[in-house]
């Protein structure tokens, strides 16, 4: 006998495989773990030490002066070193020099810009209103809103310098700079003998001499293209 279509087609049906159920999502909520690569990358150590720079922060603008960052740790303390570094005669940071006498600024003195302030617009006007700059003497140290006016691009003939501080430079650098320059290993010696080991107090007027001999040598070193080694902040 056969059997009606509509009875074997539902016996076809009674007899297919169900398909599987989807996988159910986890029951505690959780997200699924982030790879490796997704993680963010660790914060930078504040502490690192920063190398000293060899270009401008802001290469649109007409002063170059190094980044932020390095300005700020380095206004915290003097350090000789990284001023003999950012003075040498390869780097591309903007030289500015004093038209007068400005605190213990000195007149024709050169310094390096470290940032410009320029006075916000509307603002009250202070001074020219041209705002002032952030500058490093050749000392290391540091020296705020020195006015705009007050200073020139136009390097004078005889450029002057804050006194640099020979004791100040560390054993590696003060090296180099002996090795590098005939003037600075002469000058080097003569104040030694002068000075027998003397770096403060009462000093005869010939070891000033020749203390100041030594640093005009170091300074004309690092002007006439001199290296000194690598250093950090």
């Amino acid at each position: 006998m056969r059997l009606p279509v509509l009875t074997l087609l539902a016996l076809a049906a009674c007899g297919a495989p169900k398909p599987p159920e989807p996988t159910a999502a986890p029951s505690n909520g959780a997200a699924p773990a982030a790879s490796a690569a997704d993680a963010p990358p660790p914060p930078a150590d504040p502490d690192a030490p920063l190398p000293v720079p060899s270009a401008c922060a802001d290469t649109s603008s007409d002063v170059c002066t190094p980044p932020g960052n390095f300005v700020q740790r380095l206004c915290a303390k003097p350090n000789q070193n990284v001023a003999l570094a950012l003075f040498a005669k390869a780097t591309p940071f903007t030289r500015l020099y004093l038209k007068g006498k400005v605190d213990e600024l000195l007149f024709d003195e050169e310094v390096l810009a470290l940032r410009r302030h320029t006075q916000p617009k509307g603002g009250i006007q202070v001074g020219s209103g041209a705002g002032s700059y952030e500058v490093l003497r050749w000392d290391g140290s540091c020296s705020q809103a020195v006015e705009a006016e007050m200073v020139t691009k136009n390097r004078p003939a005889k450029p002057k310098t804050a006194r640099v501080q020979w004791s100040r430079i560390d054993d590696t650098a003060q090296s180099a700079l002996i090795a590098g320059s005939d003037v600075v290993k002469k000058a080097h010696a003569a104040r030694g003998k002068e000075c027998k080991g003397a770096m403060m107090g009462d000093v005869t007027a010939a070891c000033e001499r020749a203390d100041a001999q030594l640093v005009d040598g170091v300074v004309q070193y690092l002007r006439g293209g001199g290296a000194l080694p690598t250093t950090t902040l």
